[in-house]
């Protein structure tokens, strides 16, 4: 009876053994560090992906709507323009914003251009 629990005991130390390299791996795996920068990269990939498929619909988008507005522009009709950008207003809305933000800027250059004369006389 004496010898059922050393045998028990003796496996259980060589399997204790042949883990230990594992659990060391598996420290050195589970680390904040490690997993911070895991997923930093993960989110860091996914946004990127992302971006990259929005850019190109987007793209495309601009594409088929500068098209569709040369073809109303030659054949005078501008329902093909009007349902491209019904289906997806992306391009214009960002070309109405650059506008805007183009507007603004030029104004606020040449107002600060005209005090800079009015400051001289």
């Amino acid at each position: 009876m004496s010898e059922i629990p050393e045998r028990i005991e003796r496996e259980m130390f060589e399997i204790r053994s042949r883990m230990a390299p594992d659990v060391k791996d598996l420290k050195k795996h589970t680390e904040p560090p490690v997993l911070a920068k895991q997923a930093g990269q993960k989110i860091k990939d996914r946004i990127r992906g992302a971006a990259t498929k929005f850019g190109k619909s987007l793209a495309d988008s601009a594409h088929r709507q500068f098209q569709m507005a040369s073809e109303a522009g030659k054949k005078r009709d501008p329902a093909p323009f009007t349902d491209a950008v019904k289906s997806d207003p992306r391009p214009l809305i960002l070309l109405a914003i650059f506008l805007a933000i183009f507007l603004a800027v030029s104004l606020l250059t040449v107002r600060r251009i005209s005090n800079g004369r009015s400051n001289d006389n």
